[in-house]
């Protein structure tokens, strides 16, 4: 058993060696191409920075870019990502969307990066904290912060997603999440499927899920939503639910609403509204990338 740990220790760094040193030549085969065809490029560090410019040197541990504050080197082990610009595309220079996992209240097909997590905080009094634990794991904690009341009165949550990015344009994820109120023995857990397709800045969601409580489990809830960035730094976002009763109707609640994007942030304002509520109901919510 011993004997068979150092070779264990052996065979996994070698394969993280590997898997860092593709990554570093396909970023000095993509400086080298964007070079050669004179085109600019964005890079995107590790940190979430992004830069453009114009390659003006590489070697084996780095690339200088000339950017419009001067020449910088990047070194390949500190960047995520090199795209090179298409002129006749303007959303090849945009950052990435730091919300493109979820909807407003449910979770889309889309994984978050092994390493990556945001912190996100709903109506003011619920927080919660996502972490990409592995490339097709992420795991989610969240509470609330009710003024007046104790911590055991207040709600907890606890609860993980597992999925896979198929290509650009397919990804499936499943979301499991359990609710509690420790001083009112109350729980719940839900489970939620998904798949999303994106394609040309929209992302299109088909879901269902199921609670799971001591009273056992209810009907199935179906969820369509969307995702369409308009621009750099604003998306259209809905999210529709519909609730059978069992006896075959239906209660629906859909929702619009606008997200505001930044490199490391989101904040969404929309409103919710059903045929049994009698008013709009206004949502507000923000995520931070940690």
């Amino acid at each position: 058993m011993t004997s068979k740990y150092p070779l264990f220790l052996l065979f996994f760094f070698l394969g993280f060696s590997f898997s860092v040193a593709a990554q570093t030549s396909e970023f000095k085969a993509t400086f080298i191409k964007a070079q050669q065809e004179n085109k600019e490029v964005v890079v995107t560090l590790s940190d979430g920075n992004t830069f453009s410019g114009y390659v003006v040197s590489i070697d084996e541990e780095s690339a200088g870019v000339r950017t419009k504050d001067g020449v910088f080197n990047f070194r390949y082990d500190r960047i995520k990502e090199v795209q090179i610009v298409n002129p006749s595309d303007r959303t090849s220079r945009w950052h990435q969307n730091p919300a493109s996992n979820k909807l407003f209240l449910t979770q889309s097909g889309r994984m978050l990066e092994k390493g990556s997590g945001y912190y996100q905080n709903t109506y003011i009094f619920f927080s919660s904290f996502t972490y990409g634990a592995f490339q097709n794991l992420s795991i989610n904690a969240g509470f609330s912060t009710f003024p007046g009341l104790g911590i055991h009165n207040q709600f907890f949550t606890i609860g993980a997603k597992i999925g896979v990015n198929l290509n650009e344009q397919f990804s499936f994820s499943g979301t499991i999440r359990h609710y509690q109120i420790p001083d009112f023995d109350e729980s719940a857990t839900t489970l939620f499927g998904a798949a999303t397709f994106s394609k040309n800045e929209l992302d299109l969601t088909g879901g269902v899920g199921i609670g799971l409580g001591s009273e056992g489990s209810s009907e199935p809830v179906f969820i369509l939503g969307g995702q369409l960035r308009v621009s750099e730094r604003i998306a259209v976002l809905s999210e529709n639910l519909i609730f059978p009763d069992g006896s075959g109707d239906v209660y629906p609640l859909g929702s619009l609403g606008i997200r505001f994007l930044s490199p490391k942030a989101a904040i969404d304002l929309g409103f919710f509204a059903g045929q049994d509520i009698g008013s709009f109901i206004p949502f507000a919510s923000f995520a931070i990338k940690i």
